[in-house]
């Protein structure tokens, strides 16, 4: 008789203890899943913050451009509006806008989204490693397609041929131009791994306790 008891206080104990763990796992995969959101929903409002910056700043250079001359101190009317001056002004709206576009498509894109939260994280982590690359070689081309069109500027106003760039003004410019994008890339690769380290820091966690 005593014996019977006990089975049933270790069956009743067995099954509050399977029931209790259920919960908590449950608990920590509702836990888990809105740590993810959160850090995935931080990435796509650092895009929009990007795309604004982006937006006042061509609309700014297009407004200051024809002025731009009696800002510096130039002689002339206040109002100046050169082709050189428009070309510069079109080009840099067209660069900005490809740039605003690339940001726009991420910004837009839709995390992973999976029943099994191992997947979801999984999944979100090789694409945040896919995205990184992607940015990574799209800055070092912008860069590439800046330099080009700037050498071939100075070659159509007659400022010296394209390859014709060993003056100390025109290393200087080059050199603060590799520094500023090797910043920038420096920043964005930090922001990508913080956001993939957190979470493979949540999949680590979530595989812990269950396996």
């Amino acid at each position: 008789m005593e014996l019977d008891d006990l089975k049933i206080n270790w069956q009743k104990e067995s099954t509050q203890n399977l029931e209790h763990n259920k919960q908590t796992m449950e608990q920590l995969q509702l836990i888990l899943k809105e740590k993810t959101a959160d850090t995935l929903s931080g990435m796509k409002k650092k895009y929009q913050k990007i795309i604004k910056l982006l937006i006042i700043g061509v609309t700014a250079n297009v407004i200051l451009s024809p002025f731009l001359h009696f800002l510096l101190g130039d002689d002339g009317p206040v109002f100046r509006l050169t082709y050189s001056g428009m070309f510069t002004t079109i080009t840099f709206v067209v660069i900005c806008l490809v740039v605003v576009f690339f940001y726009w498509v991420k910004f837009k894109s839709k995390p992973v989204v999976n029943t099994n939260l191992e997947v979801t994280l999984s999944q979100n982590i090789d694409g945040l490693k896919k995205s990184l690359k992607q940015e990574v070689v799209f800055i070092i081309a912008l860069f590439v397609i800046l330099f080009t069109i700037a050498r071939m500027t100075s070659q159509y106003l007659g400022n010296g041929d394209f390859g014709d760039i060993f003056h100390t003004d025109i290393m200087l410019a080059i050199g603060a131009g590799v520094l500023m994008f090797a910043f920038y890339v420096y920043k964005r690769i930090k922001f990508y791994n913080r956001n993939i380290n957190e979470l493979q820091g949540y999949l680590n966690e979530y595989r812990a306790n269950n396996y």
